[in-house]
């Protein structure tokens, strides 16, 4: 859950918050709505947590002076740590964000330029690697091989949100 006091998360009950939750927990929104939107479920755009204390907790409590992000104040920075803090930093910067999001803006704390490029929260790349991805593995299936129910869509709606991202940063 997240927590108040600090506003990151923590992975069970009387642990502490630890940074990487920020993407384990925190994007796990993202792929909820987009499967209920998927299913015709009417979701609200807001996000079910609070994204402006995530990214408070992660970028005043887990940056370490000499770089790198780590789990909680006291401890030293890692790979690990700094990958899934930034993931989930992006991930509550642009929400579950689709073309027909009202708002078509990002959630960031304090100068716009803490913007962080836009990652897919199925595969924790940036989406438009995602995007290229399946690209490419769209065009080598073999012969007699159909896309599945909804695959093009899914490519459609990522292009969508691809060019969203684009017009918002230019």
């Amino acid at each position: 859950r997240q927590m108040q006091e600090e506003g990151g998360f923590q992975g069970r009950t009387n642990k502490l918050v630890d940074s990487c939750y920020s993407f384990w927990q925190g994007a796990a929104f993202a792929v909820l709505w987009e499967a209920m939107r998927q299913q015709g479920v009417e979701v609200p755009e807001h996000f079910w947590m609070a994204p402006s204390s995530l990214q408070m907790y992660v970028m005043l409590a887990c940056q370490a002076p000499n770089g790198g992000l780590r789990d909680k104040p006291g401890k030293n920075p890692d790979y690990y740590h700094t990958c899934y803090s930034l993931s989930g930093m992006s991930s509550s910067q642009w929400g579950p964000r689709t073309t027909d999001a009202p708002s078509g803006k990002t959630d960031v704390v304090g100068a716009p330029t803490n913007v962080l490029n836009r990652i897919d929260p199925f595969y924790n790349v940036l989406a438009t690697q995602s995007v290229a991805a399946q690209e490419y593995y769209r065009g080598i299936r073999g012969p007699g091989q159909t896309e599945g129910a909804g695959y093009a869509k899914f490519v459609q709606r990522e292009e969508e949100m691809l060019k969203l991202q684009e017009s918002m940063e230019g």
